[in-house]
């Protein structure tokens, strides 16, 4: 049988993943929008009840977690694949994972994915951490690789910067107010949020420790209240970025172009600025 605390670190990742799909106005509302604020809701709802699993009651409330995951993936997407993580690990819900060292790499591989898509969390850092001690643990650690991790993420406070991150997104223009940035890894992991006076806009990308040049960032995502928007590479005004300063606890450049929404949906961004300091 699984180990219950395997499940647990499972059911705190999940509690990340909400669509958060309210729209900008009202004009904009949608039953898909409301479906995945329900699909999310709804495999919250499984995630508490598969906290309390027992050997007698694993199958079904593994089997309805699993459904929950699946229907929110059809309502909400799942564009940078956690969601399958979670799917994935929990299987078909009959099969007992009897390698524990192949349980602690799932659940590590799940708690790295969810922390790198937000390094300013503290939560989801204590929980990569407890992941990877606990794959230590379980499976070893004959290089020292993982321990390395595991010092690098100190203690979870990120480092707070100074400067500035900002966007003009369509004709609304944002400044992002608090900002961090995390070195994980040989990536330089940025964050920003502005969640002042009902505002709840967030920014992530990630760049290679010390590159530049155009259209370098990673997994850039913007979160506006109408969902996530990713770059739009179609042809036609795609997202581009340029950073120029990479070193020396300095980050600059500039970012614009078309990103779009999970359900389509497109937005033009321009102005976009990073210089921080950290």
């Amino acid at each position: 049988m699984k180990k219950i605390s395997f499940l647990f670190s499972i059911f705190i990742l999940l509690t990340a993943f909400t669509c958060e799909d309210e729209p900008l106005e009202g004009d904009f509302v949608t039953d898909t929008e409301l479906s995945c604020e329900i699909a999310a809701l709804n495999t919250q709802d499984a995630a508490i009840a598969f906290l309390a699993v027992t050997e007698e009651t694993y199958a079904e409330l593994c089997t309805a977690y699993r459904n929950a995951l699946i229907v929110q993936i059809q309502f909400c997407g799942d564009p940078d694949g956690t969601l399958q993580i979670q799917i994935d690990s929990l299987g078909d819900c009959g099969v007992v994972i009897s390698d524990p060292c192949e349980a602690a790499t799932a659940a590590t591989t799940a708690a790295e994915t969810v922390y790198n898509a937000d390094t300013s969390n503290t939560d989801l850092c204590n929980a990569y951490k407890a992941a990877l001690q606990n794959k230590i643990t379980v499976c070893g650690d004959t290089n020292g690789s993982m321990q390395a991790i595991i010092d690098g993420l100190g203690d979870c406070t990120p480092t707070n910067t100074s400067g500035t991150l900002s966007v003009t997104a369509g004709t609304l223009n944002i400044q992002f107010i608090t900002n961090s940035v995390a070195l994980n890894s040989g990536l330089v992991i940025v964050n920003g949020s502005n969640t002042e006076q009902g505002a709840n806009y967030h920014v992530y990308f990630e760049v290679s420790e010390g590159t530049t040049g155009v259209d370098v960032m990673q997994n850039f995502k913007l979160t506006l209240i109408g969902g996530d928007f990713f770059p739009n590479t179609d042809g036609f005004d795609d997202f581009t970025n340029n950073i120029t300063v990479n070193s020396g606890g300095v980050i600059q450049g500039t970012f614009g172009g078309i990103v779009t929404r999970t359900d389509g949906a497109d937005l033009n961004l321009a102005q976009g600025i990073v210089d921080l300091s950290y």
